[in-house]
């Protein structure tokens, strides 16, 4: 019996007898059956060895398994380990004919899923290495996908070849300890309009504690909110993150156009979840892709331009280009640019804003010479696509407004409001070197009174012979715009 029938034998014998197994010494390639590995036993797989399975693998409680070479599984990996169960430093390949399942909580090295089939994630899995997207969709349903801090992804992720994370499992990657960086999450969906529609992640500034992850899961249907009509995706991304503080962000989501509902060239990209909606970029229709520059929190996004205003809306690192008109609106409060973001109007861009109550103009607004930003505060809960009349404010020609940094920050007070004749204007945080000027307007564009106070933090008015309706109070202080509703009363 030569070297390799000998240890062929051994290697049976301890299948069968659920002796340790050691593959070793020599580079093997073997194909085996249905193996149970039982409780205090190991086997072992050495470096630059290849074992195949036609049937399923099992581990039992106690047992472990050293896999240091490649480990080829045409059916299910099954771990009854309790605890997270490292699996070696090797690689283990999934390409069987029918769908697979991996069960457990099992952490390995490198991974390849190689089956048209498919492959099923029933327990908590960390890949530390390569996780490879050769052909079929891993489905995580319940379950999570963790990679590790160096892991990357290979293959060819596409439709055919995806992470479906539209369960309640998210698509985690860990990032290195201190260290920002850039990923994209192959994710899509099976279900619906089947597709690709991966994120990028690239962390421009934080702080990565160690055992941080950022996760990431989607649905294909509009995200519910009954604001969001008209002209939408039929497509949502949820993004948690755990262990980084002070992060900013630059994400892109790609979707399909079968997502589209409506008009896509109007669309934006939003965050939908938390409130309230923040706003960026219009969509690249062309390659279908939504941009979010400058993110500083996540939730869920989306893509949409709702007919529908929400109740406030925050407008962040948008830029409004030459020949592009656009219209901005929320029943309550529309807040344009601060916390460090921007808000430019280019030379032949057209911007309106309508609110039902107020619109903050913060640091970062900006209107080039030729650019239009045009402000309406709404008495007839009319918002984009009316005609307004008259023009609230209009700025233009090079001008730059703003220095507050958060919308709850208002600076402003207005009332009684509702009011039948006094009306106060308090400012929250006067400045004794600052003038603030007061501007009183009807809803018919007349100017009813304008007002300086130096250096003190209230100033009032009286609508007495004034018809009943809405008046807009202008307050400009320091940079400071703000614009606030006050109704006049019986």
């Amino acid at each position: 019996m030569n070297a390799k029938d000998r240890f062929l034998k051994k290697f049976r014998f301890g299948i069968a007898g659920y002796l340790p197994i050691c593959l070793c010494c020599v580079s093997y390639s073997i194909t085996y059956g249905q193996t149970v590995i039982k409780s205090d036993t190991r086997m072992t797989v050495s470096s630059g060895t290849s074992v195949t399975s036609t049937d399923q693998v099992t581990l039992e409680s106690g047992s472990f398994l050293n896999n240091q070479g490649t480990l080829v599984l045409k059916k299910n990996l099954v771990n009854q380990n309790s605890g997270i169960n490292p699996l070696g430093t090797g690689s283990i390949l999934f390409s069987g004919s029918v769908t697979q399942s991996i069960l457990g909580q099992n952490v390995i090295q490198d991974m390849e899923v190689n089956n048209p089939a498919g492959l099923i994630i029933g327990g908590n899995t960390s890949v530390n290495g390569i996780l490879t997207l050769s052909n079929g969709v891993i489905e995580l349903g319940l379950q999570n996908l963790l990679l590790g801090p160096a892991a990357t992804v290979a293959g060819t992720p596409s439709a055919a070849s995806l992470v479906d994370a539209t369960g309640a499992g998210q698509l985690k990657k860990e990032f290195p300890a201190g260290v920002p960086g850039s990923f994209t999450f192959p994710v899509g969906n099976q279900t619906g309009t089947p597709g690709y529609s991966p994120v990028t992640l690239n962390f421009t500034g934080g702080t990565f504690d160690a055992g941080n992850y950022v996760g990431v899961n989607l649905k294909n249907t509009v995200y519910p909110d009954p604001n969001i009509t008209d002209n939408f995706l039929n497509r949502y991304w949820n993004i948690t993150q755990s262990g980084i503080n002070n992060f900013t962000c630059n994400a892109t989501f790609q979707y399909l156009p079968a997502d589209v509902s409506g008009n896509e060239s109007v669309i934006s990209c939003s965050r939908v979840n938390p409130l309230p909606w923040v706003t960026w970029a219009l969509t690249d229709a062309v390659t279908h892709t939504l941009s979010a520059g400058g993110v500083v929190s996540f939730g869920s996004f989306t893509g949409l331009k709702s007919g529908t205003p929400p109740e406030n809306q925050q407008l962040q690192n948008i830029t409004i280009p030459n020949s592009v008109t656009n219209c901005y609106s929320a029943t309550q409060v529309l807040t344009v640019a601060g916390s460090g973001t921007t808000f430019l109007v280019e030379n032949g861009g057209n911007v309106a804003l309508v609110a039902g109550n107020k619109i903050l103009i913060l640091a970062g607004t900006r209107v080039n010479s030729g650019g239009y930003l045009h402000g309406f505060i709404t008495a007839s809960g009319a918002y984009c696509g009316a005609t307004f009349n008259p023009l609230v404010a209009n700025l233009r020609n090079d001008q730059s407004l703003g220095i507050e940094t958060m919308v709850k920050n208002q600076f402003i007070k207005v009332y009684p409001n509702p009011t039948t004749d006094i009306v106060i204007v308090e400012l929250m945080e006067p400045d004794a070197l600052t003038t603030a000027k007061v501007t009183v307007h009807s809803m018919q564009g007349e100017t009813l009174m304008q007002k300086d106070i130096h250096g003190g933090s209230r100033f009032q008015f009286s609508l007495s012979g004034k018809p009943v309706g809405i008046y807009l109070v202008h307050v400009q202080s320091g940079g400071r715009s703000e614009i606030a509703k006050v109704i006049k009363a019986n």
